[in-house]
């Protein structure tokens, strides 16, 4: 619901501010990204609107790496990956058979299903808290490089926050999608269209990142720049866009495109 609460021009007859609260917010952002965000503008500093959000996203990250490490199809990919790595590099002439043989037994060691869920569930509760605070980062500094506005930083965070329940969504429905297609790869993306998805493959990776869900949360972002620094979104958006495409590929290029994911 939303609160009305007192508003300083109330004694000369202005109507006093609506404020959504904080559940209308979570909600909102799906709907009417731009409302919440001159809301989360106009309001007190509020921590629940980046704490809850990354809260909501560790739990949903780390079932979906319990869940998602208990498939035995999905233990099986994992270990077929790792042995295509390394049969290449033999194939490079990088490293020998006898090498290769070796790494093999001991990345089983570390990627049993036990330990894959302890990762996952450690990965996915830092990866929240470092998501929302790297994206109020990269509000704050395009708002400060580019647009020459000075954003309060933890405002940047707040919509982070809030942003990040698209990338919550996403995760649900990428995690019902690799259940039922048994395929680890399997997301909301272009990757879908590849029959067998190579990870050490760039071009793969770059249809892989091409996520419907990743292009919502950096649209939203946008909108919350558009609010935070009173700039048309034309120009937030291609702001945003341009950066995240330039991390994507990044990501790619220095072999880290499992992250891009």
């Amino acid at each position: 619901m939303d609160e009305l609460l007192p508003n300083p021009d109330s004694a000369s007859g202005a109507p006093p501010t609506v404020r959504m609260s904080f559940f209308a917010r979570l909600l909102n952002v799906f709907a009417i990204p731009g409302d919440v965000f001159q809301d989360v503008k106009t309001s007190p500093k509020s921590v629940a609107n980046w704490l809850i959000p990354i809260l909501i996203s560790a739990v949903v990250g780390s079932l979906s790496a319990i869940v998602i490490f208990s498939q035995p199809n999905i233990q099986q990919q994992i270990k077929e990956a790792q042995a295509k790595t390394f049969d290449q590099q033999v194939k490079d002439k990088k490293i020998t058979r006898e090498q290769a043989d070796q790494m093999v037994a001991m990345t089983e060691k570390f990627t049993g299903p036990a330990m894959m869920k302890t990762i996952g569930v450690i990965g996915s509760s830092i990866a929240s808290f470092v998501r929302v605070f790297w994206w109020g980062l990269v509000i704050y500094l395009i708002g400060q490089w580019f647009l020459k506005v000075r954003i309060p930083y933890f405002k940047a965070v707040e919509v982070a926050g809030l942003s990040i329940m698209i990338a919550v969504l996403g995760a649900v429905v990428a995690l019902l999608l690799v259940v039922n297609l048994e395929k680890l790869t399997a997301g909301p993306n272009l990757g879908l269209a590849v029959k067998d998805f190579d990870m050490n493959s760039k071009g793969h990776l770059a249809l892989g990142a091409a996520n419907i869900f990743s292009f919502w949360f950096v649209t939203v972002i946008s909108i919350g720049l558009s609010r935070l620094a009173e700039v048309p979104l034309a120009r937030a958006l291609f702001l945003v866009f341009g950066y995240w495409v330039l991390q994507e590929f990044l990501l790619i290029g220095i072999g880290m495109g499992q992250m891009a994911l």
